[in-house]
């Protein structure tokens, strides 16, 4: 007995030797814990956290520019936006191509960014969300919302040179006069572009010749030039346009472009005319630092060539006003230039209206980019390009996309991600992961404590994809704020669930 009692006392003084585990010592006496309890977790700053918790940790994400919300993976805060990226170096052009399907939040985080980015004196300039979704935001901050429609009173005539004309006449000398074929030249490819959409065919080389000429000579003479002076001109050309179509008289020039002058009088006919045929037009407040945002709303979405020719109108009247704002920051500096935030909604929408215009587009839509001008285009699927009936309108449409220094990638199909793989590559985890995005909806009709219809499992949901890069996946919320000036399904908002006070309230989407 007194051995035994012996034996166990040598046992409990002598050290054990453990096994380490994940959960401590194992065996007896070493402390190991059946179940390892989850510390908290606060988010804060690096400057603050350290007083209050000692065991902070880092996140390896993006934390400069906009707060977009938290890593899916690891929780982490993710931010950034193309203007922030571009100038810390984390991205090549200052660009961001968006594709998603409906209902899962690509306007609530093009207003993300539209917010964010205004707040640190970068204006919005918001071309055509076609459900408005954007315009009490623009105006809560003091821009200009324009209306455009045919039965607006805010118009569009073509042929104005708009806010870059009057840039050009102000500055003066060599720039000015570069100012000014600039301005020209965006005439000249609106109206061309408008002719094209109409007719819903390009114009031939002849063609495209001729009414430049024509376009170039109305402007030239005519102090106020309006499409009424170009049909005038069509009938009576000048002595430059003759020249350069080599018609000996009008008779053979009529003649020759009958096809072209029954196109521009389709132009100025019916909504079309009501849209861009009028002798006003629409001018931007030049530097008004809330920016501004083109409404067209008020033209159905099944109006594909009345739609078509807004949007390609009111992008030259925007990037004109930015431009020209640029322009006479350098000339007058009392002006103030703080860049722009440019978002193009329904981005591919114009240009499945008639093939063949896709450069011209391009053109239309280019300014001084790399002087403050950052540019986000949304659209919904990489069939959107890969669908064009033009082969070399896919080529140039692929560029948009290759070109784009970040990628928001939303819920797609499985589909749509590998041919979206083919132009900016994505490995099958970062394909599965956005694929899980787009998980049904419950049969069930759900809605929040407020009525509102409780969004899409993907909603808010989005990747983003730097090339060379492993993509992020994060989810954002919305804030009280961006619910109130965000809306994207007001009409299928039933009053029988929402008072009126509610119906401004918006959901991701």
């Amino acid at each position: 007995m007194s051995t035994s009692k012996s034996t166990k006392a040598s046992m409990w003084a002598k050290p054990a030797t453990h096994m380490r585990t994940s959960r401590g010592l194992a065996g007896f006496g070493g402390g190991r814990w059946g179940k390892v309890p989850q510390p908290p977790q606060w988010y804060s700053t690096s400057a603050q956290l350290p007083g209050v918790y000692p065991f902070a940790a880092g996140t390896s994400r993006p934390n400069i520019g906009a707060p977009l919300g938290r890593d899916m993976h690891v929780g982490t805060a993710v931010c950034g936006d193309p203007q922030t990226w571009y100038s810390s170096g984390l991205i090549s052009s200052a660009s961001m191509m968006m594709f998603g399907l409906n209902g899962n939040g690509k306007s609530s985080l093009g207003g993300r960014f539209m917010y964010s980015m205004a707040a640190r004196g970068i204006a919005p300039a918001v071309f055509d969300p076609i459900k408005n979704e954007h315009g009490d935001a623009v105006a809560a901050m003091g821009g200009n919302v324009i209306r455009v429609g045919p039965d607006s009173t805010d118009k569009i005539n073509l042929l104005d040179l708009g806010a870059l004309g009057d840039a050009a006449k102000k500055i003066g000398g060599i720039l000015g006069e570069e100012m000014h074929r600039q301005a020209v030249g965006k005439a000249v490819d609106a109206v061309s572009l408008v002719v094209q959409i109409s007719r819903g065919t390009p114009l031939s080389d002849s063609e495209d010749a001729a009414l430049a000429e024509l376009i170039r000579s109305v402007i030239a003479r005519n102090d106020y030039p309006w499409m009424g002076d170009l049909l005038t001109a069509f009938m009576d050309p000048p002595p430059e346009v003759l020249s350069a179509t080599v018609c000996k008289d009008a008779d053979q020039f009529t003649d020759e472009y009958r096809q072209l002058h029954l196109s521009l009088r389709a132009v100025m006919s019916g909504q079309m005319g009501s849209l861009v045929g009028g002798r006003e037009s629409v001018r931007l407040e030049v530097g008004n630092p809330g920016g501004f945002c083109f409404d067209t709303s008020s033209i159905p979405e099944s109006n594909t060539k009345l739609l078509s020719a807004a949007m390609l109108a009111t992008w030259s009247i925007g990037f004109s006003s930015i431009d020209a704002h640029y322009e006479l920051s350098r000339h007058d500096p009392s002006i103030h230039w703080g860049g722009y935030f440019a978002m193009q909604d329904e981005f591919w929408y114009p240009m499945r209206a008639c093939e063949g215009i896709i450069d011209r587009v391009d053109r239309i839509g280019r300014t001084n980019r790399g002087k403050g001008v950052s540019e986000l285009k949304i659209t919904h699927s990489p069939k959107d390009f890969l669908s064009l009936p033009n082969a070399k309108d896919r080529a140039t449409a692929k560029g948009f996309t290759e070109r784009s220094g970040v990628l928001g990638i939303m819920a797609l199909s499985r589909e749509d991600l590998h041919d979206l793989s083919e132009v900016q590559p994505l490995n099958e985890r970062e394909i599965d992961t956005v694929a899980g995005f787009n998980a049904p909806p419950s049969w069930k009709q759900e809605r929040s404590a407020d009525g509102r219809p409780v969004p899409p499992p993907g909603a808010g949901k989005f990747m983003l994809k730097i090339p060379g890069r492993i993509g992020i996946a994060v989810q954002m919320t919305l804030t009280e704020t961006e619910r109130a000036k965000h809306i994207t399904d007001a009409r299928s908002v039933s009053h029988n669930h929402l008072g009126n006070s509610q119906l401004m309230k918006g959901r991701v989407g």
